[in-house]
């Protein structure tokens, strides 16, 4: 398959012919052999790789060091922030994995299949081909050997050492550079391009597991004799990639290679810095999107014969405006995080206007502006937003009540709900033309009354019930089928009326707030959280509520706790040793 720039021949060669090139490109076997021999190395380098022994308890809190393969953003950010914008990203990604409600703990268990492998690898070359076009050479090589047919050892140590820095996110170890360095010769021998060879050497760093997934180190701790911590790169990484979404700047990577990360002050000030950064938006947006499951807007379809107003581009709406709602109150306002159930202002463009059926101002005709639901709108907070409302993709042609309160108590809440029991007879409650049971209410009647099913429903039904107001768009309204709908509720034992009453009882809930620190910290350890992260979790949460429930205050206490850093065993009874 031709690249579309350069000479694809010459890789080609390089892989049918070359015994060196077959070795040295990333095929599916090289990939997999890494990926598999990484998971139970822990990826730490030869001089800091560790063995399991008996004899010591776990550490309090803290993770294994482990692999999480990159995101599709996170991969595109990447690519930008090494090259440049301009550099397009080809081909389709493997599907994430949501584990204990988030993507960023599946992205630590997800694996790599070898179709995938083969897209990484078309990608990287293609990438590769687009970087070191002949239009960049100038730009891209630090050198005047870019258009010569001869190698330059000196040149290609430069080139890699730069690019494989950003990209692996650490300094290329010795074998790391000869094997690139060797792989380059070769490839510019046989093309009689220096510059072909450079695109070579690029490729593979583009199709290594080191830069497709983010791989973690472990180094001894010197304030822990005998135990184990992340090295200042892989806490740089975790750093960045919980307040950025991306990889660590060239600033970061520099405190890293100086052992400043390892020093609490100066760690807090590079927390700081990037807190302080408008690229903090964009962590925050995709934190936020990967707690609330913003994923699954991906190929959401409602039945378009009873919701004519839906389409792709009102769902991508819907999902910005709850986005832009949250950066709004959590960072330009720095703002309560309970105040996002209830608050009234929001933004709004055209298309939404026309489902809230409420007037849009002239910037929001052409775009997005600023707006504020009246005081008596059936309107407030972001669980009343399309945001929330439609996200359903398992039902086109109703609303659940069920999948709702699922979503409000495992999202928000922090409260497992256990999936329904097997041959379960779901034909009364999915019909919504049956004359008998014309509310979701009356539906869900039928299997409260089924031993099987009603702890279930005894768990999700009542709050589900209470947002019946909105259909499977958002659209409000007062009855269904003709009948009245009632949108009573109870939480924690309390009775409230209709959404606004649930908004408030989740705002004064204590578990809301609780819940969006455990959220926040297994996104940035990629695990879901253990019993022994109970205490400091729970210290955490008052500490948030010290600060008045600030978001960057949160991050910030995170991103510079020993607990992100720390290095546990995979059990209790072991610990990690640094191997001579």
């Amino acid at each position: 398959m031709k690249s579309g720039h350069g000479n694809d021949s010459t890789t080609e060669t390089l892989r049918r012919h070359s015994p060196l090139g077959r070795r040295l490109i990333a095929s599916s076997a090289w990939v997999t052999a890494i990926v598999l021999t990484a998971v139970g190395a822990a990826g730490l380098t030869s001089s800091e790789r560790v063995t399991a022994q008996a004899g010591s308890s776990a550490e309090a809190s803290g993770t294994e060091p482990g692999f999480r393969r990159l995101s599709e953003a996170q991969y595109t950010r990447a690519i930008e922030q090494a090259f440049g914008p301009g550099i397009k990203v080809p081909g389709r990604f493997e599907p994430p994995l949501r584990e204990a409600g988030l993507l960023a703990v599946g992205a630590s268990h997800v694996t790599v299949t070898p179709s995938g492998v083969e897209q990484y690898e078309l990608r990287a070359r293609e990438i590769a081909a687009q970087v070191l076009a002949p239009e960049r050479t100038e730009t891209r090589i630090p050198c005047k050997a870019a258009t010569t047919p001869q190698f330059d050892r000196n040149c290609a140590s430069g080139f890699f050492a730069d690019y494989g820095r950003q990209l692996y996110r650490r300094p290329l170890e010795d074998g790391e550079m000869n094997s690139l360095l060797t792989l380059a010769a070769e490839a510019t021998r046989i093309s009689g391009s220096f510059r072909k060879g450079l695109e070579i050497g690029l490729a593979r760093i583009l199709i290594s597991p080191n830069f497709v997934f983010r791989v973690e180190r472990a180094v001894p701790d010197p304030a822990r004799p005998g135990a184990m911590r992340l090295d200042d790169y892989s806490l740089a990484t975790r750093v960045s990639f919980l307040l950025w979404d991306a990889p660590p700047d060239q600033e970061l990577l520099d405190a890293a290679g100086r052992g400043d990360l390892s020093k609490p002050e100066l760690l807090a000030k590079q927390v700081d810095r990037l807190l302080a950064s408008p690229r903090y938006e964009v962590g925050v947006r995709a934190f936020f999107s990967d707690m609330l499951g913003y994923d699954q807007f991906q190929g959401l379809a409602k039945d378009q014969a009873l919701y004519p107003k839906f389409n792709s581009d009102l769902a991508n709406d819907a999902r910005e405006q709850t986005l832009r709602t949250i950066v709004q109150l959590l960072i330009t306002d720095d703002g309560d995080y309970r105040d996002l159930f209830t608050t009234r202002k929001t933004f709004m463009n055209r298309s939404l206007g026309a489902l809230y059926k409420v007037p849009v101002s002239v910037d929001g005709m052409g775009g997005w502006a600023p707006y504020t639901f009246p005081e008596n709108s059936h309107r407030r907070g972001i669980l009343s937003l399309a945001g929330f409302l439609m996200l359903d993709p398992t039902h086109e042609g109703r609303s659940s009540p069920t999948i709702r309160e699922k979503s409000i108590r495992e999202q928000l809440l922090c409260q497992p709900v256990p999936q329904p029991p097997p041959n379960v007879d779901f034909a009364i409650v999915q019909d919504v033309s049956n004359p008998l049971y014309k509310t979701a209410r009356q539906r869900l009647t039928v299997h409260q009354e089924n031993p099987a099913c009603a702890g279930c429903h005894a768990l999700t039904d009542p709050i589900g019930l209470s947002i019946e107001n909105y259909d499977a768009i958002g659209n409000f309204r007062s009855h269904e089928n003709e009948a009245q709908i009632d949108a009573s509720g109870t939480f924690d034992g309390k009775p409230y009326v209709g959404l606004g009453g649930l908004s408030q009882a989740l705002h004064d809930s204590p578990d809301v707030p609780s819940c969006l620190v455990q959220r926040m910290y297994e996104y940035g350890i990629g695990r879901e959280a253990a019993p022994q992260d109970a205490a400091w979790l729970e210290q955490a949460a008052t500490r948030f509520g010290a600060d008045q429930y600030r978001l960057p205050g949160l991050m910030r206490r995170i991103a510079t706790s020993s607990a992100l850093g720390t290095v546990r065993t995979a059990s209790a009874g072991t610990k990690l040793v640094a191997a001579k």
